[in-house]
């Protein structure tokens, strides 16, 4: 099993369209499906918890949540799952064809990609400061290439275009809920009806 997962591993870096057939070419459930999109949040909510032991924030960049574990699994899990159904219907809204549990797999396999490229930073910075810095800049910058890619297929678009239309759907969207839900909880806290 692990030299399966590090196989597809290594194709997600160096193929990920066909990494993305390959993921959903296993066939999964949809519970199997939450649970490795809980395990993924698990697992990233430990390495960003480490990194911030190691590498603290500034007190004015530091949230709420960061210094508290369970809360930032929440708030980070949340967000995951709210990505997972905003791919899905905003993909079947532009013509896409991808199952529900086939968006929950690609997202928790990109929740697993995530932590190990977490892990291998976090030891760049303690060895290689400097190197880490562009290895953190270079994976982020590729990393859009790979979510595209596996957008694409999970959706069956045959075009990075709308798999990129979707993307900015999608984040415009979970970006206008966030403030609307901020500007609710904000309003209940100082009082007003």
């Amino acid at each position: 099993m692990r030299a399966q997962l590090s196989a597809l591993l290594w194709l997600t870096i160096r193929d990920p369209a066909e990494a993305a057939l390959v993921l959903l070419g296993i066939p999964v459930s949809r519970n199997v499906g939450w649970q490795n999109l809980a395990l993924g949040v698990v697992l990233n909510t430990l390495a960003g918890i480490v990194m911030l032991a190691v590498f603290p924030l500034p007190a004015e960049m530091q949230a709420p949540f960061l210094n508290k574990p369970l809360l930032y699994a929440l708030v980070f899990g949340s967000v995951f799952v709210i990505l997972v159904f905003s791919l899905f219907w905003g993909g079947r809204a532009i013509g896409g064809r991808g199952r529900f549990e086939d968006v929950l797999l690609a997202i928790g396999w990109l929740l697993h990609v995530r932590f190990v490229v977490q892990v291998a930073s976090l030891l760049l910075m303690l060895a290689m400061p400097g190197f880490a810095l562009i290895f953190v800049l270079g994976v982020g910058l590729y990393s859009i290439w790979v979510s595209l890619n596996f957008i694409n297929v999970v959706h069956g678009f045959n075009s990075l275009m709308k798999a990129v239309l979707l993307s900015v759907i999608t984040m415009v969207g979970m970006f206008a809920g966030m403030i609307l839900l901020l500007s609710l909880v904000t309003a209940t806290a100082i009082g007003m009806p």
